[in-house]
């Protein structure tokens, strides 16, 4: 097992994920191919590819570097932990949102509402607030869970008699 370690330079259940997640892919890949529609979803695999590396990729190294050039302030000891936390809790809830609106933009813009409409008999005037409302929820609870971190830091902090936090950021 040392000897896995050492060769491979990770653990044993690492190498399970990896095999099992390039066996996921394959799968995956070989049940695209296999559609009728296989060239159209392979366009769209590219495509996306393209985007990210092209246009989402700088877009968000750029908002980064602007939220985390905003919490960059002279040190102030262990205060500076909690500026750290803070901007990955505002981080997460903002690319899960971002995801979410990408996902759905058709319907949450009211872009498709007739062939929505001619293939569910739905509307779509539901899904603006309903992504609203997922974002608002996403900050709310991510803010929640930050209040909750700081004040466990600060209460661990002030048992260890250290007054400041003891905070680790994550990542």
């Amino acid at each position: 097992m040392q000897r896995l370690r050492e060769d491979y330079g990770a653990s044993p259940l690492h190498l399970l994920a990896v095999v099992a997640s390039f066996a996921i892919a394959t799968y995956g890949f070989l049940a695209i191919v296999e559609r009728p529609d296989a060239l159209n979803t392979l366009i769209w695999f590219g495509a996306a590819i393209v985007a990210h590396d092209l246009i989402a990729f700088p877009v968000y190294s750029v908002l980064g570097l602007i939220a985390g050039g905003t919490f960059r302030m002279p040190p102030r000891g262990p205060d500076d932990r909690i500026r750290v936390m803070s901007l990955n809790h505002l981080r997460v809830p903002a690319i899960l949102s971002a995801l979410a609106l990408i996902t759905w933009f058709p319907l949450v813009l009211a872009l498709s509402a007739d062939r929505y409409h001619d293939k569910t008999a739905m509307t779509e005037t539901t899904f603006l607030g309903r992504w609203l409302l997922l974002t608002g929820a996403l900050f709310a609870i991510s803010g929640v869970a930050l209040a909750v971190r700081v004040r466990l830091a600060r209460r661990r902090a002030a048992a260890a008699g250290g007054g400041g936090p003891a905070v680790r950021p994550k990542g």
